[in-house]
């Protein structure tokens, strides 16, 4: 016998609608800092009242230039910026529904996702993120475009519209008659196959999750965040969302260009990011330390294995002792310290997301000091659904269930979710939502794992899993984790299905293999000087080589292929998120992955055997 499920109605559930949730807020702490962002420079500062009254301005704007009424689609298409984060609580305001667009897409899928939820206004930063041709409103934060609305003219317009009572009383009306069960977003997925579908977010799930983070990630008025994610990803989303839940400070960061100079001038306290960029990081300190002396590498190690002692007690909840404490000062003095202000020095912890982090990253810069609380979660789950905690963390797992939200593993290891945070639906496709749910409520994410004292472990996606020709099955998503820690590695594929043993397609990190070149005199410069160039398959075959000491035998990667340019946004073989398209990768280089199974070389191409 089966039983619907029912979640308790009132746990996380502590306001009608988004909008009454950061209400609130205003009312608490109506004049504390509440939204940083660049201007020429200088760093500017929003406080609550100020955020809501842009946010007002806007929302008036749109309803008095462009007639949006409740429940109509609104687009955003731009980098992460505070127009963008304004715009959203703004969408809020008039009862629609906001649409994220990754402003890397195609014109292809940004026209499909416009259609596919039948947007009546598109908010872009600049002119050319707009498909030709539209039929629907548009708003520039800059630039010019004929037909087009600035920013700053919509802003203008709500306020000149808000000076009539009634529009303020209309805004309001609006604000009150939105129900938990009414829709705020429309999250599309990033597509790694297919074409990317629309996850429905109710304002129960949002309220919902800002909610749970408060509850596992205790943040307050004192506590900064920067913001680098896209915020087109429901991670950056539920993050700025749970900084409103908390009074936190959001300061949004410049880009990927910028980080490490944002992460100086901000030096937030928390800060959400994905994998990638822990990756990065250390590859940054491990190249420093191997340009040092014989004295300092020395000095690097021996400070690890104090700082590795110290995060084993921590790990357990447990004091180190005197005598380890005191050799951890030393350490701290001479080299932690130094890693903790690459991050700005203030920094309490970490949150990752997004993709699988590799453990020995984890391990690494927890021996340094810096606490990386990993977590998981989907779009179809308005994000988290299991995170570490700043004082109960494993690392190689994602941590424990968000309060209010119930995980378990199906006989088949497969990840279920049910909870407030759990989506409404996919839009306009009845028949792949009732395929993501079982009969009891639960959805199944599609990740296979394992629970062990309260703490979830992801060890593949359940598609992904493939049998070698030996009959081994291979969970590719870990090997090519582990691969990607090395330097100059920017993405990795595992190949080998029906194959007698396993290869791996690499495509390089460039910037430091170029910086490389330049010490070395290899001559590089260019990324398809370094693909042919022997010194640098030599660097990539000795991490392969290393990776391959630490898995089992059947495991191991017996040859690889060096992509002879990168992996891009723009070819369509990396998702927004950074993740590789598998299918469009394979339909490139397929031939030369299987030319890996033939005893010839490929010419002109570096191949390990």
């Amino acid at each position: 016998m089966t039983t619907a499920f029912e979640p308790r109605p009132a746990e996380g559930l502590n306001y009608p609608n988004l909008v009454q949730l950061f209400a609130a807020r205003v009312r608490r702490t109506p004049h504390a800092p509440a939204l940083r962002h660049k201007v020429a420079a200088t760093w500017q500062t929003l406080t609550w009242t100020q955020w809501w009254d842009a946010a007002r301005e806007v929302a008036a704007g749109m309803v008095n230039k462009f007639g949006l009424r409740a429940g109509d689609a609104v687009a955003i298409c731009a980098p992460t910026r505070m127009e963008w984060i304004v715009a959203d609580l703004a969408v809020a305001m008039v009862g629609g529904i906001s649409v994220p667009i990754y402003p890397s897409l195609t014109e292809e899928n940004a026209r499909y996702i416009l259609a596919d939820s039948a947007c009546k206004l598109l908010l872009a930063d600049l002119p050319r993120r707009v498909p030709a041709e539209l039929t629907l409103g548009v708003v520039l934060f800059e630039g010019e475009r004929d037909g087009a609305t600035s920013w700053n003219a919509l802003r203008l317009a709500g306020q000149q519209a808000l000076e009539q009572p009634e529009v303020a009383a209309d805004l309001e009306a609006r604000a009150q008659a939105l129900g938990l069960e009414d829709t705020a977003t429309h999250v599309y997925t990033s597509g790694t196959t297919g074409m990317p579908k629309g996850v429905v977010l109710t304002h129960r799930n949002l309220v919902y999750e800002a909610w749970a983070i408060k509850n596992v990630v205790p943040v307050d008025a004192t506590d900064e965040q920067l913001l680098v994610l896209p915020l087109a990803h429901i991670f950056a989303r539920h993050m700025v969302w749970g900084a409103v839940e908390q009074g936190a400070v959001t300061a949004v960061g410049e880009g990927e260009a910028q980080l490490a100079a944002n992460l100086l001038e901000v030096a937030p306290t928390f800060m959400g990011a994905v994998p990638r960029m822990y990756e990065k990081a250390y590859a940054r300190v491990m190249r420093e330390i191997v340009g040092r002396s014989a004295v300092i590498q020395r000095g690097f190690e021996l400070s690890m294995e104090v700082g590795r002692r110290v995060s084993a007690y921590r790990q357990r909840g447990q004091e180190p002792p005197t005598s380890l404490q005191l050799r951890a000062a030393v350490a701290e003095k001479l080299f932690f310290s130094r890693v903790k202000q690459i991050f700005g020095g203030r920094l309490r912890f970490f949150v990752c997301g997004g993709a699988p982090l590799n453990q020995e990253i984890a391990e690494f810069f927890h021996a340094c000091g810096v606490l990386i609380l990993e977590g998981y979660g989907l779009s179809e789950t308005t994000g988290a659904t299991n995170v570490n905690r700043p004082d109960r963390f494993r690392f190689g797992t994602v941590g424990p269930s968000m309060p209010g939200c119930e995980v378990r593993i199906a006989e088949d290891g497969e990840v279920l979710v049910r909870g407030h945070n759990v989506m409404k639906r996919y839009h306009g496709l009845p028949e792949e939502t009732a395929a993501a749910f079982d009969e009891d409520g639960w959805l199944k994410t599609g990740d296979v794992g394992e629970l062990r004292d309260g703490f979830l472990r992801i060890t593949e996606r359940k598609k992904d899993l493939f049998k070698t020709g030996g009959g081994k099955y291979i969970a590719p998503r870990m090997l090519e984790g582990r691969l990607r820690v090395g330097e100059g590695i920017g993405h990795v594929l595992i190949y080998g299905e029906g194959k007698p043993y396993v290869v791996a397609l690499i495509a390089l990190d460039a910037p430091p293999l170029l910086a490389l070149s330049e010490r070395e005199g290899l001559g590089c410069r260019t990324y398809e000087d370094l693909a042919a160039h022997p010194r640098v398959r030599q660097l990539v075959q000795e991490h392969v080589d290393a990776v391959n000491a630490s898995v089992a035998r059947y495991e191991t990667v017996k040859r690889i292929y060096i992509t002879p340019e990168p992996l891009s946004l723009e070819a369509g073989q990396l998702t927004p998120t950074r993740k590789v398209r598998r299918a469009v990768v394979l339909e490139r280089y397929q031939d030369a992955l299987e030319a890996l199974y033939e005893d010839a070389d490929i010419p002109g191409r570096p191949i390990s055997a």
